[in-house]
């Protein structure tokens, strides 16, 4: 796990966005994108054995964003998990956007932009 948030800052206070990326460079691409928009504690990890773990003891996740498809989410413990914490959960993996809406998560298309990321989190 890799926890990035703002020195001057306390975690606790602090929007908390979680990242299940395996590739290096789009996690980073994730996280930047996530810290421009202002102070936040984002929690990378590449299993989601790993993230599962890490769940436990946080109040409230504000968006997860999960290198997995549709049908892999919609049976997965974290997803679930997440969800209780109140993440609005976006799938990284996959094309059919409609079918992810349905199920009220979002669609994050590779390759995505900063732009795309933040427009994300505004969704309704």
């Amino acid at each position: 796990m890799t926890d990035h948030h703002s020195p001057d800052t306390d975690p606790g206070v602090m929007p908390t966005f979680l990242v299940l990326e395996q590739d290096a460079l789009i996690s980073s691409d994730l996280i930047q994108a996530l810290e421009i928009r202002g102070p936040c504690r984002v929690l990378h990890f590449s299993s989601t054995q790993d993230a599962e773990s890490a769940l436990r003891g946080l109040c409230r996740v504000e968006a997860a964003f999960l290198e997995m498809r549709f049908d892999d989410a919609l049976n997965s413990a974290l997803a679930r998990a997440l969800a209780s914490l109140g993440a609005r959960l976006v799938l990284t993996l996959g094309e059919d956007a409609e079918r992810v809406a349905c199920h009220g998560w979002h669609l994050l298309p590779r390759p995505f932009t900063e732009r795309m990321v933040h427009d994300t989190l505004a969704e309704g």
